[in-house]
């Protein structure tokens, strides 16, 4: 079995340091805050969490479009640095194409990345 190149957001300390995330961006229906994190929190992996609101459809839909999310974040996983993202998206996403998604999280997850202060490397 493979080690997932993206994890879940496990702790409550993650959550609320993405209330005020160090990068935000957001591209056409999708938006994305993002927080680095020291090493030893994250480890060399990118944390992400959704957040599907219910004017995206009911349960369904929702879960579908969910996802629809994960393998839109999974196939930008490669590029994106380590630290908690949080993914959200508007009803309009229900209607984007595979590809179109694709780009789309993957412009806004590097765009919230790139507009943050970048997490210590080494120790002095």
């Amino acid at each position: 079995m493979t080690t997932p190149t993206v994890r879940r957001i496990r702790e409550r300390s993650t959550f609320r340091a993405l209330r005020r995330p160090a990068g935000r961006a957001a591209r056409g229906p999708v938006r994305v805050s993002f927080v680095p994190l020291r090493r030893a929190e994250s480890g060399e992996f990118p944390q992400v969490g959704y957040v599907i609101g219910r004017r995206c459809g009911n349960a369904v839909a929702r879960n579908r479009l969910r996802r629809r999310l994960r393998a839109a974040v999974q196939a930008a996983a490669g590029e994106l640095a380590p630290g908690a993202y949080l993914v959200g998206s508007s009803p309009q996403a229900v209607v984007l194409g595979h590809p179109e998604l694709v780009r789309t999280v993957r412009e806004a997850l590097l765009a919230a990345a790139s507009c943050g202060p970048k997490p210590p490397t080494g120790v002095r």
